[in-house]
């Protein structure tokens, strides 16, 4: 990452996103949605798209504002959309949200209306970004392992933003499609997996590659890079197209969804067994807590697959796909993200308070900037109300769920205040503190471009 461009709106993109995942937590502790409700109810679908375009989505596309240009040592191209496309996001996701309330009848029931202005908000939002990120990575003479899998995941993200936007027109009464039920049977369970698996999930290993090779220093060679796209292209396409087949209940639709889980499983093996090549290839013989987390995270991908292999077994039982649902969201996709936001936040700090002045003053290290200490302890407790949360989904106890997502909305506070802390300087050495030429940064934006 030295010499690449710093985003200036990467702060601000994580800083949205972690209020988004705090607002969902506080819900699911006030018993807000799932398992209180029913997994396709109005309340259900506000926690779920706070989590997943709220917290996951622009999380992702902030990491990816300043991941792209490194992982195409390219520079980044559109950059001036960055900013219009987080408030698209923003505007679009507070319409949806609002166009759900309005459907369970917490708000008035004229706001349906705004559901598909919302969808079409965040389309633009996303279409933004998705061109920017795209331009950047073909610029390139040849695309590397990396940008290949975040490539893919931009195409599931079409995918799946192009299915969100049509359910908002059925749902709000403004588009009259013939076959309609059909098509919500049919496109619910695309949608999710294409959105879970094709674009968060196959965009976090993408970009999991070049993160755990830099901080590991790993070199990050002999990556099988054809059986990895083979599998996941494939088990992508399969899932896509074939629900549509025929009837969503047909035993052709379920062998399909069964081979479509199989080929993205074979991928997620070929990627688990080049991250275990790079382990063990490692310099760093000590690895950082980010790190260690990071690797936790990715023990939740396999039984998240085992839950969905077992909900396509048993397609009417909304407890197991909630539980695989929850195991991929909280376990998986944000255990990765707040490990490695815990290394980016102080790492890009760093670079942009001290990186002007390297080789010409005294600078602190990166691990200066934060406490091991202190942010382990937030860490285990989310983990721990991860555990206790999937645990009680499982056994459906309202409840204890509830008091899991309470820890972890504790947890995830105490982090964002550490992310803070870092951003402020809070725990660089007093003894050096800011440098002449150095200027303190702001909390939610770059000095830097």
């Amino acid at each position: 990452m030295p010499g690449a461009p710093l985003s200036r709106f990467t702060m601000s993109y994580f800083a949205v996103s972690i209020a988004c995942l705090l607002l969902a937590l506080l819900g699911m502790t006030a018993g807000f949605g799932y398992p209180s409700d029913s997994l396709a109810a109005p309340d259900t679908l506000v926690i779920v798209h706070l989590l997943t375009i709220g917290w996951l989505g622009l999380l992702f596309c902030g990491a990816l504002l300043q991941f792209v240009p490194v992982l195409s040592a390219a520079a980044p191209r559109l950059t001036c959309l960055s900013a219009p496309a987080l408030i698209l996001l923003i505007i679009g996701l507070a319409a949806l949200l609002a166009g759900f309330l309005a459907l369970g009848g917490r708000l008035n029931g004229a706001l349906l209306i705004i559901m598909p202005v919302g969808a079409l908000s965040l389309a633009a939002g996303f279409v933004c970004l998705l061109l920017s990120f795209a331009w950047t990575m073909l610029s390139q003479r040849s695309v590397d392992h990396s940008s290949w899998m975040v490539l893919i995941g931009l195409i599931s993200l079409l995918v799946t933003i192009t299915l969100g936007a049509s359910f908002t027109g059925l749902l709000s009464g403004t588009a009259d499609l013939g076959g309609v039920p059909a098509l919500l049977e049919a496109g619910v369970s695309v949608h999710a997996l294409s959105g879970l698996l094709g674009w968060m999930s196959i965009t976090a290993a993408g970009v999991s590659y070049r993160l755990f090779s830099m901080f590991m220093v790993a070199p990050a060679t002999g990556l099988r890079t054809r059986p990895l796209l083979a599998s996941i292209i494939t088990g992508l396409v399969v899932l896509w197209f074939g629900p549509f087949v025929e009837n969503a209940r047909s035993p052709v639709a379920a062998s399909l969804q069964w081979a479509s889980l199989a080929f993205l499983a074979c991928g997620m093996c070929v990627f688990f067994s080049d991250i275990a090549g790079m382990v063990r290839a490692r310099r760093r013989k000590r690895l950082e807590l980010s790190t260690l987390l990071g690797l936790c995270a990715l023990g939740y991908l396999p039984f998240g697959f085992a839950l969905l292999a077992w909900a396509a077994i048993a397609p009417q039982s909304q407890t197991v796909i909630a539980a695989a649902i929850y195991v991929l969201a909280m376990g998986w996709l944000s255990g990765l993200g707040l490990s490695q936001l815990y290394k980016i936040v102080p790492f890009l700090t760093w670079l942009e308070t001290y990186g002007p002045v390297m080789g010409h003053a005294p600078v602190p290290r990166v691990q200066d900037l934060i406490r091991d200490r202190r942010a382990r302890l937030w860490f285990i407790l989310y983990h721990a109300g991860v555990v206790v949360g999937l645990t009680a989904l499982l056994a459906d106890a309202l409840i204890l769920f509830r008091m899991a997502a309470g820890l972890q909305l504790v947890a995830v506070t105490m982090l964002a205040l550490e992310f803070i802390r870092a951003r402020r300087l809070a725990y660089a050495p007093k003894d050096i503190g800011l440098p002449s030429g150095t200027v303190r940064p702001h909390l939610f934006y770059a000095h830097q471009t």
